[in-house]
């Protein structure tokens, strides 16, 4: 091989060669240094204590987890009841226990009394459900809406009182309308008529 010239004034020589050099300074500035760290006693754990930490660390890591999991479960059910409060409430008619129509005749009377005439009203209206359910004219369920009852009793020949009761509690009921002492005793009036034979 011919012997080349290089060039070994550059900058980035002489750089290349400071740095090696001082590489080499410090490893040999350190391998004089024996360092030795301090003759410490060789400690052993007892078996049993060993094994008895390591359970102890394991029951709590386990009771740990499970208050954890506690937590989220409890969490989860509190969000639930707290979205379950905030639903709008759905308004629900109330299913009226099965009574003989005069039962729901005398109720009428004793809440019209006490100026319960909305209540009073509603037990007129289910006083001649019943009636008709008695008379098997038809079949009452709580089920049926009040038009649907007024679909049944469209061909019957006394049905305007009927008619009467049923939108006078379909407007108090679901309409929210008041129902004065006047109201109550058109609806009074519209029973008797019924209730004559």
């Amino acid at each position: 091989m011919v012997a080349g010239s290089y060039n070994i004034n550059t900058p980035g020589w002489q750089i290349r060669k400071t740095v090696r050099q001082f590489q080499e300074w410090f490893e040999y500035q350190f391998s004089k240094v024996d360092l030795e760290g301090p003759d410490l006693p060789q400690w052993s754990w007892p078996a049993g204590l060993a094994r008895g930490l390591f359970w102890v660390l394991v029951v709590g890591l386990g009771l740990w987890l499970s208050w954890l999991l506690y937590r989220a479960i409890l969490a989860s059910w509190q969000k639930r009841q707290a979205r379950q409060a905030a639903q709008p409430a759905t308004r629900s008619v109330p299913t009226p226990e099965v009574r003989s129509a005069q039962a729901w005749w005398r109720e009428a009377n004793a809440l019209a009394q006490a100026g319960q005439y909305r209540a009073a009203c509603r037990a007129l209206y289910l006083a001649a459900l019943q009636k008709l359910h008695e008379q098997q004219q038809i079949v009452y369920d709580p089920s049926r809406t009040d038009g649907e009852y007024l679909q049944t009793l469209a061909q019957a020949p006394r049905g305007r009182p009927y008619e009467l009761l049923i939108r006078t509690h379909e407007r108090s009921e679901f309409g929210n309308a008041t129902v004065s002492a006047e109201t109550y005793q058109r609806c009074r009036q519209a029973y008797q008529e019924i209730d004559r034979p």
